[in-house]
């Protein structure tokens, strides 16, 4: 576990994320080109990037430990889904925002951050581990995830959940892996280097969001605080003791535990602006777990794992 490269790796990411900023402010970017970029990286850059996690040339799982940790991602998000009910009560939310609190309690920036932090971290290899996560996350995040933005609890399926592009992308890598199929050397690097803009994309598109309201009015809202040591401290603890009671092999407890300590979705302020909901407190909330992730990543990972 390389602890000074994923410090590393998150100064970069947040030094884009300023960037943003700075385009926001200075007109170089608004929120029509933050909304095209966003397209962008759903429907193109972030798909090819769960492909090219299987195109690594490395197999570190077995198709058996392969649904062991698929099981764990769904059992994660059973009860962060269980669980996030208790967040507006717990941090005295307003009745029209809980939605939004227990989304972004929920989904985290496993697609944009999770790969290039994981990366860093455990070497490619690692990636597809980031992509049986990012598969349930994608499957969830736009379908019952914008229903909770909306105060709607029940969850509704519908087989058109498999025509997004980023949940077909890590359907697909997620076959080719427990297949073994080989794909040829130019596909594998068309994907990389697609899928390799997703990280600073998004971080533009974080800071860009950013820039559109008060910078005081974004460092001030107690709760998102609040929310961000449940989510970023408290949840990857819990995890940690639990998942490795079932967990034996280090690399997939380490890889879960990682997810769970990701900042809240760039995809809040995405769906916040589709659901009309408190836009305003989304991008606080994308920002300042993100910015808070440049410190609590890596003392999370040196606390539980020591390395």
């Amino acid at each position: 576990m390389n602890i000074p490269a994923l410090f590393e790796k998150m100064m970069i990411l947040f030094a884009v994320l300023i960037a943003g900023f700075v385009c926001g402010k200075t007109g170089v970017m608004d929120q029509n080109s933050n909304r095209a970029v966003s397209r962008l990286v759903a429907k193109l850059t972030n798909p090819m990037l769960a492909l090219s996690s299987v195109m690594t040339g490395q197999r570190l799982m077995t198709n058996l430990q392969v649904l062991e940790l698929t099981l764990v991602a769904v059992g994660c998000y059973v009860f962060l889904i269980g669980t996030s009910f208790l967040i507006p009560k717990l941090l005295r939310v307003p009745r029209e925002s809980g939605g939004l609190y227990r989304f972004m309690y929920i989904f985290s920036n496993i697609g944009f951050i999770g790969y290039p932090i994981v990366g860093a971290l455990f070497g490619e290899g690692a990636l597809f581990h980031v992509t049986i996560f990012v598969l349930f996350f994608n499957l969830l995040c736009w379908s019952y995830g914008a229903q909770t933005i909306t105060g709607e609890n029940r969850f509704h399926f519908h087989w058109g959940l498999f025509k997004i592009p980023c949940v077909a992308g890590s359907l697909l890598a997620y076959v080719i892996y427990l297949s073994g199929l080989r794909v040829p050397q130019p596909v594998s690097e068309i994907c990389s280097m697609i899928g390799g803009l997703t990280s600073p994309l998004a971080m533009l598109i974080i800071g860009c969001s950013l820039a559109m309201y008060p910078v005081k009015t974004v460092f001030t809202n107690w709760r998102v605080y609040a929310l961000a040591v449940i989510k970023m401290v408290l949840l990857p603890v819990i995890a940690f003791f639990v998942l490795r009671l079932f967990l034996k092999d280090e690399l997939m407890l380490g890889v879960a535990v990682v997810t769970l300590c990701m900042p809240v979705a760039t995809s809040t302020t995405i769906l916040s602006y589709e659901c009309h909901a408190d836009s305003q407190t989304a991008s606080a909330g994308v920002f300042l777990t993100t910015l808070l992730s440049v410190v609590s990543v890596p003392a999370m990972m040196l606390l539980l794992f020591g390395k």
